[in-house]
């Protein structure tokens, strides 16, 4: 019982933290400042995908709000999975949102909320399809 309240909490800091980036100007520094570095490393390899990479920082949102979703499921019984990430959802609207009236150097875009959307669903669908092969053993 310990350890999955420890879970719980742990998400819940990670949802807090996700939340303060994304009010905060820190964020799209530090993501830029490793876009840059991992083209400095090889860009030969990295070049075409970054390339091909979306506008803004949209994959940041999905990698951001994917990884708080993992962390959801890590901590909830499988079943459960789909309405935290639904909330989880509703979530990210709001702080999207909010996002300037906390921030001069964000705004509200709609690359951004299809960003948070696309980590989530990600998780939730491969929470799904782990629970059902899981199922059929």
């Amino acid at each position: 019982m310990q350890r999955n309240r420890t879970r719980k909490l742990v998400s819940a800091g990670a949802i807090g933290c996700s939340t303060a980036l994304m009010w905060s100007d820190v964020a799209i520094t530090w993501w830029s400042n490793f876009l840059n570095f991992a083209m400095r490393v090889n860009s030969t390899a990295t070049q075409s995908v970054l390339d091909n990479r979306p506008s803004g920082d949209a994959d940041l949102h999905a990698v951001m709000w994917g990884f708080c979703a993992l962390l959801i499921a890590y901590a909830l019984n499988w079943r459960d999975v789909w309405r935290a990430t639904a909330g989880l959802f509703v979530w990210t609207v709001f702080v999207e949102l909010a996002q300037p009236w906390f921030t001069e150097m964000r705004s509200r875009q709609l690359s951004d909320l299809i960003g948070n959307c696309f980590g989530i669903l990600l998780i939730a669908i491969s929470v799904e399809v782990i629970a059902k092969v899981r199922a059929r053993r």
